[in-house]
């Protein structure tokens, strides 16, 4: 397999399952790889370049511990010295908003105890980000820099600043900048004809899931689970209690389309395909 930079961690693990231990053996920020947990949420959403800027490392030093397993680099002369993903640039001095916000109107939340114990906390920072409006701001207090989690609330319109204390703890502010960017979304149908007649598209070719009985983040990691091994003439048909916000982007960014028929309440049908 030939990679770069911008290759996702999820595409060297599927290739040859020893990148985890290989990519784990970089430095202990990659130890986290071998949570089973962590890793089927978090590696779907970094590439070499953000794993690098969050390790502190250079890329060429995964591309060091890959080439053993077979992998081959497909541009080293523009990746060698990377140490972040070029979607994501440094951050310098604290915004002016940051500085004079009151101390009353700055969120916190601080995810090292999950991190720590091998839980995923996304859905617990999605839940804070939702209370962020034009007035506050919301700190996210980590053991390194979320890269996957920049880029995802940059999309929606969140500004962000990052503030590295040590190398152990990293401070990384968020506010609402602009309204949020459209996510790339086929059909929300409530009548359910746009969804029908995509759906007929697929006739004999869809795989079916349940997830309203599942406790969060359990949805999003079967939904992401399911689509990692779906032919790419097939589409997954979920059974939803409701429209997974934080998941389309995931499946935008996976280069998924989806349709969705709102029923009822606790009832969301989508059909994912690409």
């Amino acid at each position: 397999m030939r990679i770069a930079a911008n290759t996702k961690i999820s595409a060297l693990i599927k290739e040859n399952p020893a990148a985890i231990e290989a990519i784990a053996s970089i430095n202990r920020h990659f130890e986290k790889l071998r949570n089973p947990l962590l890793r089927k949420v978090l590696a779907s959403r970094v590439t070499i370049a953000d794993a690098a800027r969050i390790g502190g490392c250079d890329v060429e030093r995964f591309y060091e511990k890959l080439r053993p397993l077979g992998f081959t680099v497909s541009d080293e002369t523009t990746t060698k010295g990377m140490t972040q993903s070029q979607s994501i640039p440094a951050t310098t001095g604290m915004p002016a908003f940051l500085v004079e916000l009151p101390a009353e109107r700055l969120l916190q939340l601080d995810v090292r105890e999950d991190i720590a114990t091998g839980s995923d906390p996304f859905l617990k920072i999605m839940d804070a980000v939702d209370g962020i409006d034009a007035t506050n701001a919301l700190l996210i207090i980590n053991t390194f820099e979320p890269t996957p989690l920049i880029a995802i609330l940059k999309k929606k319109g969140y500004g962000y600043f990052t503030d590295t204390k040590s190398p152990d703890l990293v401070y990384t502010y968020f506010w609402l900048e602009k309204a949020p960017e459209a996510t790339a979304v086929e059909s929300i149908a409530p009548a359910g004809n746009d969804f029908e007649k995509t759906l007929a598209r697929f006739a004999g070719k869809v795989k079916r899931v349940d997830v309203r009985h599942l406790e969060m983040p359990q949805p999003m990691i079967t939904i992401l689970g399911e689509l990692e091994n779906l032919p790419t003439e097939e589409a997954l048909y979920v059974v939803h209690k409701r429209v997974p916000q934080f998941l389309l982007p995931q499946l935008e960014e996976r280069g998924f389309k989806v349709a969705i028929n709102e029923v009822g309440p606790n009832e969301v049908y989508l059909l994912i395909y690409r």
